[in-house]
């Protein structure tokens, strides 16, 4: 049995349909909580179709990945599913995660291959960030090397493999294993805690997988897109943070001060975001 956790910032249509969709895969779902971050209060609305779900209002916005916890924490049974509110979940695809993630008592979190709304096919599973991905943020690099190996993208194939980790909008994990590592990591208010979490359970000997054969539609940034450049310090300081929770001081100071030259070089090109950026760069110093 799954209990499922639906994390929202305000997003009554796009939950709906996510909640809609995870209900249509008859997995054996034991509950529906939806987390909503926002202020506003019409989630009873979700109900009005007989979903029965749950819900919990965090109008002081702990980040996804606190919310998560909330709703994880009012379950009990031995799957978890956690996802954002802008996916949707094709038929067969909750099945097809249970069963790789059962096959194997060390399997302890999986993640499926991500469609972007036009069937093309969104970046899904990665290795841990390191001196490529800081070395690219420093160049101004085709999409086609932004999306490649040497930038951390592991590119879907037929067969489930072991990944570093898996992207964060739909994880389905085992309890014990997410309750083994606390969850997810509050430092990460928002990036780079499905990151954090997949190292952590790496660590304390759980296999994350990527399994292709799964199909999850997501409309990448559905609740950030409108205020973009806001969210672009939190972007850069959360990364800072897990390279320097996660790899040996003296490589952690290399690639942050990295990404201080990338931040200066994108602070000083024209654009929009060019103080985002300078306030990214001033995130940099945190921790």
């Amino acid at each position: 049995m799954i209990d499922v956790v639906v994390v929202t910032h305000g997003q009554v249509a796009l939950t709906r349909r996510a909640v809609r969709s995870v209900k249509s895969c008859e997995a054996g779902i034991a509950s529906i909580t939806v987390v909503n971050t926002a202020s506003n209060k019409n989630f009873e609305l979700l109900n009005d179709s007989g979903l029965s779900v749950t819900v919990i209002d965090q109008p002081g916005n702990p980040g996804y990945g606190g919310a998560a916890n909330v709703g994880v924490g009012r379950g009990v049974a031995p799957f978890i599913l956690v996802a954002n509110a802008d996916i949707w979940a094709h038929k067969s695809s909750l099945n097809n995660l249970l069963g790789v993630l059962c096959a194997d008592p060390a399997n302890g979190c999986v993640g499926p291959l991500f469609l972007n709304p036009d069937g093309t096919v969104q970046d899904s599973a990665f290795a841990f960030p390191g001196v490529g991905q800081a070395v690219f943020d420093l160049l101004p690099l085709p999409d086609r090397l932004r999306g490649s190996r040497l930038n951390g993208r592991l590119w879907s194939s037929e067969r489930s493999r072991v990944v570093d980790y898996v992207l964060g909008a739909f994880m389905l994990m085992r309890r014990q294993a997410f309750e083994s590592v606390g969850g997810f990591s509050v430092e990460y208010w928002m990036y780079a805690e499905e990151v954090d979490i997949c190292r952590r359970l790496q660590l304390a000997g759980w296999k994350v997988l990527h399994v292709p054969a799964s199909f999850v539609t997501h409309v990448r940034a559905a609740s950030t897109r409108s205020s973009e450049a806001k969210f672009i310090p939190q972007l850069y300081r959360s990364r800072a943070r897990w390279y320097r929770k996660h790899r040996a001081a003296p490589v952690a100071k290399f690639l942050v001060a990295l990404m201080w030259v990338a931040l200066t070089v994108r602070a000083n090109l024209p654009g929009s975001n060019r103080e985002a950026y300078k306030a990214a760069r001033a995130a940099l110093a945190f921790d």
